[in-house]
C-alpha cells in the first residue's frame, strides 16, 4: 500500500504542479494550444511513471469509478480519494510558494496577478453553470469510457498505450473545451487552484466537484449494462 499512497501523492502533487504551472508561469499563451499539449503530455509522462506504482489515478472521479465497477475496494479508494487530496494541496502549494517568487522578482503584486490568470483556475465567463456543468459531464463521461475501454478483459487491444490514448484524449477534450469551461475533469484539479485564488474561481466551483463524480456514475452505468461480458444486455 506504501507504494500506492507514494504514486497517487506525488503523481497528484506534480499533475498539479506541471499542470497549473505551466499556464501561470508561462505566461505567453493566447490560446489553448499550450494548456492542451502541456496537460496532455503532463499526464501521459505521470502515468508512464506511477500507473506500476498504484494506477495513476490522480482524480477522485477516477477512483470512484474503479470502485463502482468493482475493480478496486471500498476501503481502498477512500484511502486513494485522501492520498489525492493530500498530493493535490501540495502540489498547488509548490505553485503557489514560485510563483510569489516570480512576482517578486518582475515587481506584479500577488492581487494584480491572480485577478488576471486565477491561478488557472477552472471558470467559465462566457457560458452558463448549467451549461458548464453538462459540459464538464460530457467531457469526465468520454474520458471515463476510454479509461474503461483501456481496463477492458476483451477491448483492452492497446492496453500498453494506454498513457499516451489517456494523454491524447487530454489534450483533445482541452481542445475542444478549454475556453468553456477550462476542461477540468478532475475535482483535486479544480479545488485547489480555486482555493488559493479565491474570488471568481470560488463563485462556481460546485460544477468541478460534482459535474466528474456523475460522469462516473454514468460510465458506471454504461460499463455495467453495455461494456461487461456478463451484463445484462451483453450478447
Amino acid at each position: 500500500m506504501k507504494q500506492k499512497l507514494f504514486g497517487e501523492i506525488v503523481g497528484t502533487a506534480l499533475l498539479l504542479y506541471f499542470g497549473t504551472g505551466l499556464v501561470i508561469f508561462a505566461t505567453g499563451y493566447n490560446d489553448v494550444v499550450g494548456p492542451a499539449l502541456g496537460w496532455g503530455l503532463t499526464l501521459m509522462v505521470l502515468i508512464y511513471a506511477f500507473g506500476p506504482m498504484s494506477g495513476a489515478h490522480f482524480n477522485p472521479a477516477v477512483t470512484l469509478l474503479m470502485y463502482l465497477t468493482k475493480r478496486m475496494p471500498a476501503a481502498e479508494a477512500g484511502i486513494y480519494v485522501i492520498a489525492q487530496l493530500i498530493g493535490g494541496l501540495i502540489g498547488e502549494s509548490l505553485v503557489v510558494f514560485t510563483y510569489k517568487s516570480l512576482l517578486h522578482g518582475t515587481g506584479m503584486s500577488w492581487g494584480q496577478a491572480v485577478a488576471q490568470n486565477h491561478l488557472n483556475s477552472t471558470i467559465f465567463p462566457n457560458i452558463s453553470s448549467g451549461m458548464a456543468f453538462l459540459t464538464e459531464v460530457i467531457l469526465t463521461t468520454f474520458l471515463m469510457l476510454v479509461i474503461l475501454m483501456l481496463n477492458h478483459s476483451k477491448m483492452n487491444t492497446y492496453a500498453i498505450q494506454s498513457p499516451i490514448a489517456v494523454g491524447l484524449t487530454i489534450t483533445v477534450l482541452v481542445f475542444v473545451a478549454g475556453n468553456l469551461t477550462g476542461a477540468s475533469m478532475n475535482p483535486v484539479r479544480s479545488l485547489f487552484p480555486a482555493l488559493f485564488a479565491g474570488g471568481i474561481a470560488l463563485q462556481d466551483l460546485w460544477v468541478y466537484l460534482t459535474a466528474p463524480f456523475l460522469a462516473a456514475f454514468i460510465a458506471a452505468l454504461i460499463d455495467r449494462y453495455i461494456l461487461d461480458e456478463k451484463g445484462p444486455l451483453a450478447a
